[in-house]
């Protein structure tokens, strides 16, 4: 098998393994030329989500973090005013639990870095999925120029190419 063949032959594996994701995710009605544009707008417009959803959580999370700083320390300012040993207790577990709640706050801030990953992961698909689609768009155009009667160029295969002799043997 060529070279070309085997190329032709590893192409229409990659086509047929991105026909099959795509039919994973619901795209099976596409014409062929929207296949790799499709799959490029899925993954910019879910990159867009998860960013919009992470900056959403962070400025709640933050905003929640505001208002248990507020909370707590008018909760420790009330523990020395007030002299009922039972408003103290209490204001003491909730002095524990404002730490605990901005400690959870604080892993929930801490775990939104994940989506900064999903971020440029999703980015560096996005360019890896426009790379190969304008490579497989450069091969294709590539294969339509070996239509017949066309003058390509020069012959590659030495079985198809002509000597000087041969040409020299034509006028005589």
């Amino acid at each position: 098998m060529s070279n070309v063949d085997t190329l032709r032959h590893d192409l229409v594996d990659i086509v047929g393994e991105l026909h099959a994701a795509l039919s994973e995710i619901g795209c099976e009605s596409l014409p062929q030329t929207d296949i790799v544009s499709n799959a490029r707008d899925r993954l910019r417009y879910i990159s867009s989500l998860t960013e919009q959803a992470a900056s959403q959580t962070l400025r709640a999370a933050e905003m929640i973090g505001e208002n248990l700083h507020q909370q707590r320390d008018t909760a420790q300012q009330l523990r020395r005013l007030v002299r009922s040993p039972q408003a103290r207790t209490f204001l003491a577990e909730l002095d524990a639990q404002h730490v605990q709640s901005l400690h959870q706050v604080s892993e929930i801030i801490q775990a939104q870095a994940f989506q900064d990953l999903v971020g440029q992961v999703i980015n560096k698909l996005m360019l890896t999925v426009e790379k190969m689609e304008s490579s497989l768009a450069h091969l294709l155009l590539e294969g339509e120029d070996e239509g017949d009667g066309l003058l390509a160029g020069p012959q590659v295969r030495s079985e198809d190419q002509v000597s000087q002799a041969d040409i020299d043997n034509l006028f005589d």
